[in-house]
């Protein structure tokens, strides 16, 4: 198998548009709640569902959040460089015809780099949507979590040997 990686196909307009506009949702939104919702204030939307606003030091579930500044820093860094390198070296080696591929991988791209431009610039990560049943929440995430979240199924599902029926 000969795999070729190419920044025409890992830069490609689709997954640009893809990537750039989750980025941007992803700031306006976290701007829109830092300046309209004060720390720790929840607006509920409807029954299970608010507006929130909190910061995450941390990862995902706030693992890490306790950990000093400098450990945050060198292995969000790390992850982050790394992780960024493996999407655009797995975008420019996808094929075209694998378009659910792509919009997964620009999904995760476009809320990686939402998530890392907060963690470069505050050292934290603002979240602000709130699902919850009567006393279980679920933890507080973002445009960027939820980019993120549905490209990862998309890749899962995409890559599931589901049974394909024959042509007769």
């Amino acid at each position: 198998m000969n795999i070729q990686f190419s920044w025409k196909a890992a830069l490609a307009p689709m997954h640009l548009v893809i990537a750039i506009g989750i980025f941007i949702v992803d700031q306006v939104t976290k701007l829109m709640v830092v300046k309209m919702i004060p720390l720790f204030d929840q607006i509920d939307l409807f029954p299970g569902f608010s507006f929130t606003h909190t910061k995450n030091k941390g990862a995902a579930f706030g693992m890490f959040h306790d950990s000093s500044w400098v450990f945050r820093l060198f292995f969000f860094g790390a992850v982050s460089v790394i992780c960024l390198y493996l999407l655009l070296y797995w975008l420019g080696t996808t094929e075209k015809r694998e378009k659910w591929q792509r919009v997964g991988l620009s999904l995760i791209l476009g809320g990686a780099l939402g998530n890392l431009l907060d963690r470069v610039i505050f050292g934290e990560v603002t979240d602000f949507l709130l699902a919850y049943y009567q006393q279980y929440r679920w933890p507080a995430f973002n445009i960027a979590d939820t980019a993120i979240s549905v490209g990862v199924t998309i890749l899962i599902l995409h890559f599931l040997p589901l049974r394909r029926k024959k042509p007769a």
